[in-house]
């Protein structure tokens, strides 16, 4: 015990707060998931209703387990992966609006990982937005 008393207060402190407690493992700890969607982003000119576009989907676990995607327009999982640590698919979809794949366990609600899908829309029918505007310099 002696020895003990001896160690600077900072030391001692640093070698309690590495120790785990007993009942935690790394089971516990949460899985980090990444889940990676080409394309993000989808651009309909003025005349374009919609999107046709292939989503490359890819994802990876630390752990492995069973896991579902999913996305804000289909109630159910669009594929699940029993016992995986990594999976991709590629999908084909026509849409007009945002919306969102997540990555969760098969019961689970909270998403591990979530990508957002944008529709971005270029072009306006405003004529004045059409017009040929000058420069401040353009005096001629």
């Amino acid at each position: 015990m002696r020895r003990l008393s001896t160690i600077a207060p900072a030391l001692l402190l640093a070698v309690i707060g590495s120790i785990a407690p007993a009942g935690s493992s790394a089971a516990d700890a949460p899985s980090v998931v990444k889940l990676i969607i080409k394309p993000l982003l989808c651009v309909i000119d003025k005349e374009g209703a919609s999107c046709a576009v292939t989503f490359d989907i890819r994802w990876k676990s630390a752990r492995p387990g069973e896991y579902c995607l999913n996305d804000s327009v289909q109630p159910s999982p669009l594929r699940c992966w029993p016992l995986a640590q990594s999976g991709q698919m590629r999908q084909e979809r026509v849409f007009s609006e945002d919306f969102r794949y997540w990555l969760a366990p098969p019961a689970g609600t909270e998403a591990l990982s979530e990508v957002k899908i944008e529709v971005l829309r270029v072009g306006s029918t405003d004529r004045r937005r059409e017009r040929r505007t000058r420069h401040v310099w353009d005096v001629l």
